[in-house]
């Protein structure tokens, strides 16, 4: 499970409240019932007073109430059960409750996560991501090849649109397949309006789910908080929130629209420092510009291009402008 101290906090405080939760509203069932069946309350008696002898007399070296105690509280369970039954209660009313029976709310089974921790995982890291409404909308379910056209012939390659969005939409499926397995990163580039933001949210989509960290950030968000770990800044914004550590070791950091933002040396650098720190660590990148390859090499240091140019694979997106596409099908 891929996520900080402090999400693991998170999480296991929502364990504890649930186990407390659940606590209190047994306890409400328990005197619902021994008010409306006093015996109920004697039964229980009984079953504590069989217990404690037993224990007594385990100490003392003596296990034959040890041995029976099993059978005596099994009689006793039925005796409750039909009493539970006989004034309308089902008969499993005072049974211990678990918002997850599988695990018993510790989040594990057999020493392995639990479903429900994978779930709550899931929900913590779309949270923290800033992406859950982005992705209800934008996934591979929802991706439109059609807005591809076998008509737009790329003048470099001699391929169609549509062709090509096949072969990038298999190489994401490969990433996504085998994230753990293989380290690689992603350069999407090509001008504006051809989908890269959507393939991209297509990727986070299905990483997250996998319960893998994803931080999602435009080039100008990613350099302003750059910028306040550099130089202290007290800022309010969500994505603030991120720290520097979580920055260099997420599973998969997205820097999105990277050109955008104002150039200097302080970019330069920071940019340089957070892609390297990420290729020591083995920790997945995937960007997208609207520049290409030549613009990109242009605008940014030797050292960062070559970087990108080494240990990132370009993918061109190319085609109509989709947003005008679609406003004209409308």
């Amino acid at each position: 499970m891929a996520i900080t101290r402090d999400q693991a906090d998170v999480i296991a405080n929502r364990y504890n409240d649930r186990r407390i939760t659940n606590k209190l509203k047994m306890e409400k069932r328990i005197q619902e019932v021994y008010t409306l069946i006093p015996e109920m309350a004697e039964l229980d008696q009984e079953i504590s007073g069989l217990a404690l002898r037993a224990t007594k007399s385990a100490l003392q070296g003596d296990n034959t109430f040890k041995d029976s105690l099993r059978e005596d509280i099994a009689v006793i369970s039925e005796r409750k059960k039909a009493l539970l039954l006989a004034n309308h209660f089902p008969a499993d009313y005072l049974d211990e409750i678990f918002t997850c029976p599988d695990c018993k709310d510790t989040g594990y089974v057999n020493q392995k996560p639990c479903h429900c921790l994978k779930d709550e995982i899931i929900k913590l890291l779309y949270s923290r991501s800033e992406l859950q409404e982005i992705l209800d909308r934008e996934n591979f379910d929802t991706f439109d090849y059609s807005l591809y056209s076998e008509d737009y012939i790329d003048e470099t390659t001699s391929i169609s649109a549509a062709e090509n969005i096949e072969t990038v939409m298999d190489h994401c499926h490969y990433f996504i397949n085998h994230f753990d397995k293989t380290f690689d990163n992603l350069l999407f580039y090509g001008r504006a309006g051809t989908g890269k933001t959507f393939l991209i949210n297509c990727i986070a989509k299905e990483l997250i789910e996998k319960s893998y960290s994803v931080i999602y950030l435009s080039a100008v968000q990613l350099f302003d908080l750059m910028a306040d770990y550099s130089f202290r800044r007290d800022n309010n914004s969500v994505y603030s929130q991120i720290s520097m550590d979580e920055l260099i070791h997420c599973d998969l950091l997205i820097i999105d629209d990277l050109g955008t933002e104002m150039t200097n040396s302080f970019t330069d650098s920071s940019l340089f420092d957070c892609l390297n720190e990420r290729l020591t660590h083995q920790k997945s990148t995937i960007i997208s510009t609207n520049l290409s390859l030549q613009q990109l090499q242009e605008r940014y240091e030797e050292r960062i291009f070559s970087r990108a140019a080494g240990n990132y694979t370009p993918l061109k997106i190319f085609g109509d402008d989709i947003r005008i596409k679609k406003n004209y099908t409308v």
